[in-house]
């Protein structure tokens, strides 16, 4: 445990930026003069050692990303079901669980047949009919595990039912249900980090003005507990900010351009507007180039950390985001999942964490293994 800096990127402290200390600088500085010097298959493994060193996901007393004293059967394969196949977060997500998964068959030595397997594969974005077709394709594989980033609160019961009937033991990451038949959830705090955009924007508008908000969904977790969350706190602690609009993108028939420059036209004196996931946050920062008034900056904030994102942060188009942890989210899962294959204790809630950034710490160590393409 040894070098890490941002224990579970939970602690209060993570909120004021995610900054890392000189020992995890010293730390990423060796490693990456250590893969320099022992070609590209050291490089791999000091880059998921340095990881391990950067951060830390507890819950219950378990560290969720370790794999120390997991003993699993032979050939178990457990499958994971994304809600994006084209988003850069769920890729993230998919290479967590991945790595889980390699570096759990190193310790048992496992080769050949005899490794544990993941399989995975996502829906289109938003395309909850095609998501319980993926479902149904990966329970028909009998596997000895399931993952699922649900992309509606209201879909997969009848498939949970079927895994249970099945033996099929099913974990959520990202975004859950509510049934009791999920075993563990790894995710993020939606509600607090959504409390925590609020705190952030109201800090850069001076805790007065309108603001807008444009939300990726009203039907996945993600979306409904960011909103209440970031209602909550502003309706709470920040009385002089008005929300005046809350557009959903996957529900509303315009395009994000369209839905901006209609909040705009309609409400002349914005002062901010908050993104909730990485796609609208990206679409919101160029409706805002193309619409946004020429005698005044909108300030824009959002959520997540692909790389255009940073980009506009390192431009000023973007204020800053709540960056969520999706590489140790997906390792976490998988950690949950042959956790309990080993029958093996798992806390039902994996909260991996979040924080906000900005210009000022773009440069952290922490932050810069959050950014993904």
């Amino acid at each position: 445990m040894r070098g890490k800096v941002l224990a579970a990127l939970l602690a209060l402290s993570l909120l004021a930026g995610c900054a890392a200390s000189e020992a995890a600088e010293k730390a990423v500085s060796d490693e990456a003069q250590e893969a320099s010097s022992g070609g590209a298959e050291a490089a791999e493994e000091e880059d998921s050692s340095s990881f391990q060193e950067l951060f830390e996901i507890q819950a219950e007393g378990i560290d969720y990303l370790s794999v120390e004293g997991i003993h699993i059967p032979e050939g178990v394969t457990v499958t994971m079901v994304g809600k994006d196949s084209e988003s850069g977060f769920w890729k993230q997500v998919h290479a967590g669980a991945e790595q889980a998964v390699e570096d759990l068959n190193t310790a048992l030595g496992y080769t050949g047949d005899a490794k544990a397997e993941l399989i995975y594969d996502a829906s289109a974005a938003g395309d909850v009919a095609e998501q319980i077709d993926i479902i149904d394709q990966m329970l028909d594989k009998n596997p000895d595990a399931l993952i699922v980033g649900f992309v509606d609160i209201n879909s997969g019961r009848t498939q949970l039912e079927l895994a249970e009937s099945n033996g099929v033991p099913v974990f959520s990451v990202d975004s859950a249900i509510e049934n009791s038949l999920i075993v563990s959830t790894s995710q993020t705090d939606n509600y607090q980090a959504g409390a925590e955009a609020a705190r952030q924007l109201a800090s850069l508008i001076g805790d007065s003005g309108q603001a807008a908000l444009l939300v990726h969904s009203s039907e996945t977790e993600t979306g409904i507990e960011r909103e209440r969350g970031f209602i909550d706190e502003m309706e709470q602690n920040h009385p002089d900010i008005e929300i005046v609009n809350i557009s959903y993108q996957e529900q509303d028939e315009r395009s994000v351009d369209d839905i901006v420059a209609a909040v705009l036209s309609e409400y002349p004196d914005l002062k901010a507007y908050q993104a909730m996931n990485e796609e609208t946050t990206e679409a919101l920062v160029s409706a805002l180039e193309l619409y946004g008034p020429e005698d005044r900056t909108v300030i824009a904030a959002g959520f997540d950390a692909s790389s255009t994102e940073i980009g506009d942060i390192e431009d000023g188009k973007l204020a800053g985001a709540i960056v969520q942890n999706p590489y140790g989210m997906g390792y976490a899962a998988a950690v949950a999942a042959f956790r309990e294959i080993a029958r093996m204790e798992n806390a039902s809630v994996i909260d991996t964490g979040y924080c906000w950034i900005d210009a000022e710490n773009l440069s952290d160590p922490a932050v810069q293994m959050l950014i993904y393409k």
